[in-house]
């Protein structure tokens, strides 16, 4: 499930990775929150904590995490990954330099540094 991280500034979206991630988690909460913020200011800022806590995605919630980054390819304007995953590290590296918004990887230590990175 998601876990929202509060408090937050009004133009930041936090959330935390707990358990297994499926379909409904992004139905629910993340894709919500995302359009609402959208919605409202045009452009949404996300730190997205994936911890030890965290059990994987269900292949569901695999494709609903791509469809909520293509429809609002152009709607993030940046996004920390908090995580000490290497694999989840790399893949975000891989792929930060193809994306229209700043991306940032932080260790689960600089939770705080994430918040306020993303924030301003």
């Amino acid at each position: 499930m998601f876990e929202l991280i509060q408090p937050t500034p009004p133009n930041l979206i936090a959330v935390k990775a707990v358990g297994k991630i499926e379909d409904a988690d992004y139905k629910t909460v993340l894709a919500l929150a995302v359009d609402k913020m959208v919605a409202e200011q045009g452009k949404a800022r996300l730190v997205f904590e994936i911890g030890d806590e965290f059990d994987g995605f269900t292949a569901h919630a695999v494709l609903d995490d791509a469809a909520l980054g293509i429809e609002h390819w152009r709607d993030f304007e940046k996004i920390a990954l908090v995580t000490d995953h290497s694999w989840i590290a790399g893949a975000v590296r891989m792929f930060a330099p193809y994306m229209p918004a700043q991306v940032k990887l932080f260790g689960l230590p600089q939770r705080d540094d994430a918040l306020a990175w993303a924030a301003n």
